[in-house]
């Protein structure tokens, strides 16, 4: 869209005596060189003209980067209580099949690797606040400083991103 408006910003000066005339066809060969040549400069000195209409705007991954951005701005927010300068939480509760498989995986990859995490049961209120701040209710899930991951992790999944 942008190309089209410069091409015709370009374009409306000539269009005045060339109009006229008949248009393109009817310029001579030095208006079209000169043509050629002011359109070839504007290219040059705005590349963005000629990338914009070969690739336009992706709206819907726009739209999901502004969802991005929204919960990695929460997490940093809420970090301070949510990870307490833990490398990873874990909510769970007592209700939750695949909670005390979680919390012994990563006790396991704590031990194992010393990475620091810490735990938010369910039965605490404040736990329940952040998970609702977060947006979650499916147990257990997983806060690291850059991400949310939903359900039991396998413990490969987790050493890779406590790893990065």
């Amino acid at each position: 869209m942008r190309c089209a408006l410069a091409l015709c910003a370009l374009i409306f000066p000539l269009a005045g005596p060339v109009g006229a005339q008949g248009g393109f066809g009817a310029m001579t060969a030095a208006e079209r060189a000169a043509f050629g040549a002011e359109l070839r400069a504007f290219l040059l000195d705005e590349p963005e003209i000629v990338g914009a209409a070969m690739a336009p705007r992706n709206y819907a991954a726009e739209a999901m980067q502004e969802v991005v951005d929204a919960d990695l701005a929460l997490i940093d927010n809420l970090a301070g209580q949510i990870l307490n300068g833990a490398d990873i939480a874990l909510f769970v509760s007592a209700d939750c099949e695949s909670c005390d498989a979680a919390r012994l995986e990563l006790q396991e990859i704590s031990d194992t690797y010393g990475a620091k995490f810490i735990l938010h049961d369910m039965f605490d209120l404040n736990a329940i606040a952040l998970a609702a701040k977060l947006g979650m209710t499916e147990l257990p899930f997983y806060v690291l400083p850059d991400m949310i991951l939903r359900g039991h992790m396998p413990k490969i999944v987790l050493t890779k991103y406590l790893s990065r």
